[in-house]
């Protein structure tokens, strides 16, 4: 009795000493160098940091070195540049506060399973996962590390005849990668252009091509802080049914956001424009005003000739009502091929044409 009433009592000390808000790269670093990841050959998985990505949120991002190292060998054998996503160890004091930590960490979990499970997939339009751990007490998630840039950092009004053909081309990519992701039962949940990364690595296979990332939010249950402004949706992006339901949330909330991501991508201009200065005029919050306009204040700006549908279609992914969104609008499949014809009798094609087309031949659908 007296043992284990010593080692619950250490146990709560230890957590409370660990609870910060913020740590070093240094001290993550001491935490990976203490925690090495032995192989079943004796080999040890190491890593280590290089510099800081982003610092907000619930999570950290760094930018590392990864290797194995051999028993007989000093030498860093196959290493490769990897992003490393750490969880914080940190719950805002108040009520609960442990258990509030605790459902942190398992919605990290949840993330880690969710990458691995679209990593067994092969679906290829995600930053690839490489697998998670726990470094003391800190879990954290190793990704590809992609060169290239958020989408958002791409949006420009003045875009000629070529950019809008390339542009439609990925987008078409995108759309299947979301729907393949659907197939699967995955529902990403926070679909933003700072989730999409543009690859601009000539070396890479997916060079030219959106890569859907941060997987966050797909499977969390009541997981705070999720979002940049401490909620559980991102104002601008997110279905109105994020507010409204918050649970049991189907596929049709990424239709909302790829509509929002189509419009702002091609025009450079929002679909809702007064939407962030509601929701700021509001107190950062969700509120009825806001969602009235969401049902009233679209303005779609997209009208090129080439792509008569898209326009109609962009309307339709952004519906206010998720059950006539998903009877009105085609999935998201259709979309991708539909898009890859126009974009193909345009004569244009290009890596993300060529593997939508490739698709299909092993569909069996040509």
């Amino acid at each position: 009795m007296l043992r284990n009433i010593l080692a619950e009592t250490l146990d709560r000390v230890s957590r409370n000493l660990a609870l910060r808000p913020f740590y070093s790269m240094e001290e993550y670093q001491r935490w990976f160098d203490q925690n090495p990841e032995f192989l079943h050959n004796g080999a040890i998985r190491r890593i280590q940091l290089t510099e800081p990505l982003a610092l907000e949120g619930t999570n950290n991002l760094y930018r590392a070195q990864h290797w194995v190292q051999t028993p007989d060998s000093a030498n860093h054998l196959a290493e490769q540049e990897i992003v490393v996503k750490i969880c914080k160890y940190w719950a805002p004091t108040g009520k609960n506060r442990i258990h509030r930590l605790n459902a942190l960490l398992s919605a990290f979990q949840d993330e880690i399973r969710i990458n691995n499970l679209i990593h067994a997939t092969n679906i290829e339009g995600v930053v690839q996962s490489m697998g998670g751990g726990t470094a003391g007490r800190h879990p954290y998630l190793k990704m590809e590390f992609i060169k290239g840039c958020s989408l958002d950092k791409t949006f420009r009004t003045d875009l000629t005849d070529f950019d809008v053909l390339q542009r439609v081309a990925q987008l078409a990519y995108l759309a299947n990668t979301i729907s393949q992701l659907h197939y699967y039962q995955v529902v990403h949940k926070d679909l933003k252009p700072k989730n999409l990364l543009l690859c601009q690595n000539p070396s890479h296979k997916n060079n030219h091509k959106i890569l859907v990332c941060d997987f966050g939010y797909a499977q969390a249950k009541m997981r705070e802080t999720v979002t940049e402004y401490g909620g559980q949706m991102t104002p601008c992006y997110s279905a109105p049914e994020q507010a409204i339901m918050g649970e049991n949330l189907s596929s049709s909330v990424d239709y909302f956001s790829f509509g929002i991501i189509v419009h702002e991508y091609l025009t450079g201009k929002k679909l809702f424009p007064k939407s962030m200065d509601i929701f700021i005029e509001d107190g950062h919050r969700i509120t009825d005003r806001y969602l009235e306009y969401l049902k009233t204040g679209r303005e779609n700006q997209f009208n090129d000739p080439r792509f008569p549908e898209l326009s109609k279609w962009i309307d339709q992914l952004t519906i206010f009502d998720s059950y006539d969104r998903m009877h009105q609008c085609p999935n998201l499949f259709d979309i991708a091929h539909k898009l890859r014809e126009r974009v193909n009798a345009q004569g244009f094609r290009d890596v993300n044409t060529d593997f939508l087309w490739n698709q299909l031949g092993e569909y069996g659908r040509r």
